[in-house]
């Protein structure tokens, strides 16, 4: 196996395995009359911050997870935590469920249409090409996950900023396996506080 042939074998399977990755697609929304650099403590906005949605239901130590996750990036960023609503300049609170989905995609099958214009006996490479349309129907069960962080004024009992993630979930994390929370709660807290 020549060194050329090595690199270009790792490259592609470098390049398969990052598309077998599926990143998050976030979403933010704030209020634009808001002053977010008055804000340093916070709390949960209820006893129970965590609304599930869904399909599938999430097991108490993913709640758990998701909770130190939002406690921890946030007091990373200077913000203190308070057990005291009352006390907090902000509150928050989150949302997260799995949606089973399924994906219908219709292409136009080149190969195919190709394959067709072979027989037997006949030419392999014909000076036309037929116009019968061939396509190709692939449809996928996914599961999709999503997760969400309002946060709300305390004094003005408003909400002031929302943001949402969502993406494809393996069987595994579904299970509760393989789970990267923080690194899913670091990237939605990332536009807070927004600039």
């Amino acid at each position: 196996m020549t060194s050329k042939f090595r690199t270009l074998l790792a490259v592609c399977l470098s390049l398969a395995l990052a598309a077998c990755v599926t990143t998050p697609r976030i979403t933010v929304d704030s209020d634009p009359n808001q002053n977010f650099s008055n804000y340093s403590t916070f709390a949960w906005a209820s006893d129970r911050p965590m609304i599930a949605v869904g399909d599938h239901n999430i097991s108490a130590l993913v709640q758990k997870e998701i909770a130190d996750s939002i406690k921890t990036t946030l007091t990373s960023r200077g913000y203190q935590y308070v057990e005291n609503l009352q006390s907090a300049d902000f509150a928050v609170s989150y949302t997260v469920g799995a949606r089973d989905k399924v994906s219908v995609d219709t292409y136009p099958d080149f190969f195919f249409r190709d394959r067709l214009e072979w027989g037997w006996g006949g030419q392999y490479f014909r000076p036309y090409r037929s116009s019968i349309p061939v396509e190709r129907t692939v449809v996928k069960n996914y599961t999709e996950g999503t997760l969400s962080v309002d946060i709300y004024d305390v004094k003005r009992k408003s909400p002031v900023w929302h943001g949402a993630g969502k993406r494809r979930l393996s069987r595994k994390e579904l299970s509760g396996k393989d789970t990267d929370i923080q690194t899913d709660v670091q990237t939605l807290l990332a536009g807070f506080p927004p600039q």
